[in-house]
């Protein structure tokens, strides 16, 4: 038999004879002269006749089975993750599926066992691919799987401040988005800016982050300072 996967280019019947004259059944039916096209884009099993004529008198018919098999599924990912802030520790890629390829391209390209390592220290946009084939040698349509690396905002932008001791403090301010908090009588991690004391003379370190595109950057030190009310 010959064999084929879903969708590939059919290689027409060569046969040698003359007069050749083709069926589908093994007995009965009319010959046509014209090889018959295995319709490879449907799976299944097809089989054909073939006999040829010599002065008027017709051979038996000799029988070409053709096997169509199916695509195989698209793998599927059960590992991994596709959405990165910059040097967040990578995940392997895991996925269901035999013989898995990975690629860098939609079409073509030569595929490899090893799945992608992918370096989050560089921001950006990554597109990897990957495909299943099954014990037929068929190879399934390829996962697209589109990586995308976040860059982390820089640390928000802070002055020193100096307040005079008893003064009313407004809260503190700082340079950039989605800020958070952390510092002395600060709940860690707030998003509400704190009030220093101008109760007591002395230095006072609070620190702040900013939030952007969901990653968080480092953090930057506000200093302030309450000075002796005189």
């Amino acid at each position: 038999s010959t064999e084929y996967c879903q969708s590939s280019p059919f290689t027409p019947f060569t046969v040698t004879g003359s007069s050749i004259l083709w069926y589908t059944a093994a007995t009965g039916g009319t010959g046509s002269a014209t090889a018959p096209t295995v319709p490879t884009g449907v799976p299944g099993t097809y089989k054909y006749y073939a006999s040829q004529t010599v002065l008027g008198c017709e051979s038996f018919r000799d029988s070409i089975e053709v096997i169509v098999h199916p695509t195989p599924a698209t793998p599927v990912l059960t590992g991994g993750q596709l959405n990165y802030c910059q040097f967040e520790a990578f995940v392997p890629f895991t996925t269901t599926g035999t013989n898995v390829r990975w690629y860098t391209v939609a079409t073509g390209g030569t595929g490899t066992l090893t799945p992608p390592v992918i370096n989050t220290s560089v921001a950006g946009t990554y597109n990897y691919y990957v495909s299943q084939t099954d014990a037929n040698g068929c190879e399934s349509a390829r996962l697209h799987l589109p990586v995308q690396v976040t860059a982390r905002p820089p640390a928000p932008a802070t002055v020193p401040i100096n307040h005079c001791q008893y003064t009313l403090a407004p809260p503190l301010i700082a340079g950039g988005s989605g800020l958070t908090w952390y510092g002395p009588g600060v709940t860690p991690g707030s998003p509400v800016a704190p009030v220093p004391s101008t109760a007591v003379t002395g230095v006072t370190t609070y620190y702040v982050t900013q939030t952007v595109g969901g990653c968080t950057g480092d953090s930057a030190a506000l200093v302030v300072t309450c000075l002796l009310y005189t």
